[in-house]
C-alpha cells in the first residue's frame, strides 16, 4: 500500500483490440471471467488535463473487468475521444498503462499531487466512483497510477465479479454488467 496514493488493486491494460485481450486472458492466461461495461458510461463530470469535456465521441471503445486473486485485471480500448488511453495506443504502446487505487481521502489525495506538480491527466466522476489519473509514470519504473474514491454500489459489484472469478470453472468466459 502506498501511504500516500492508497491500496493497488487494479492493473489496468490499453489494448488495440478488447475482443482479442479478453480471449487471451480467459484462454491463455485462465483469468475470468470477464466483465464487461456497458457504454457509454454516464460521466457525470469528466476532464482531460485538468479541462473540462463534452464528449461529443467516445471515451472507451470497451471495457472488460475480471479478477485474479484480489486483483483486478482491467482491459481497456480507446474509443476515438481525446484521452490518456487514446494517446498510450497512438503511442505505439499497448499493455500495462495504470495501476488502481482505493482511497479514503479523494480531495487530500488530489490536494497532495497538484501541490507536488503531479500532472491529473484525467479526473473524472461516475455513479460509482470518483477518479484520477496521475502522471507518476517513469520508463520502466512505474505506470499511470488511478485514485479512485468508491461508492458502496462499486465495492459491491467488484466484490460480486471477485467472487464470480474465484469460484469461476472456465465457461461463460464474457458477461456484461
Amino acid at each position: 500500500m502506498s501511504r500516500i496514493y492508497g491500496r493497488i488493486f487494479q492493473i489496468a491494460y490499453v489494448v488495440p483490440d478488447l475482443d482479442q485481450a479478453v480471449a487471451h486472458w480467459t484462454g491463455t492466461m485462465g483469468v475470468g471471467p470477464f466483465y464487461d461495461f456497458p457504454l457509454p458510461l454516464h460521466f457525470e463530470e469528466l476532464s482531460v488535463a485538468e479541462k473540462p469535456v463534452a464528449l461529443n465521441e467516445p471515451i472507451f471503445g470497451g471495457v472488460s473487468i475480471s479478477y485474479s486473486g484480489d486483483t483486478m485485471i482491467e482491459l481497456i480500448q480507446p474509443g476515438p475521444a481525446p484521452s490518456t488511453y487514446r494517446d498510450f495506443l497512438d503511442g505505439g504502446n499497448s499493455g500495462v498503462h495504470h495501476y488502481g487505487t482505493w482511497i479514503d481521502d479523494y480531495e487530500g489525495t488530489l490536494a497532495h499531487a497538484r501541490e507536488n506538480d503531479v500532472p491529473v491527466v484525467l479526473e473524472g466522476r461516475l455513479p460509482l466512483s470518483r477518479f484520477a489519473y496521475l502522471d507518476l509514470a517513469r520508463d520502466g519504473l512505474s505506470p499511470l497510477v488511478e485514485v479512485t474514491a468508491p461508492l458502496p454500489p462499486m465495492v459491491e459489484l467488484f466484490a460480486m465479479i471477485r467472487r464470480e472469478a474465484a469460484r469461476w470453472d472456465g465457461t461463460d468466459p464474457r458477461r456484461t454488467i
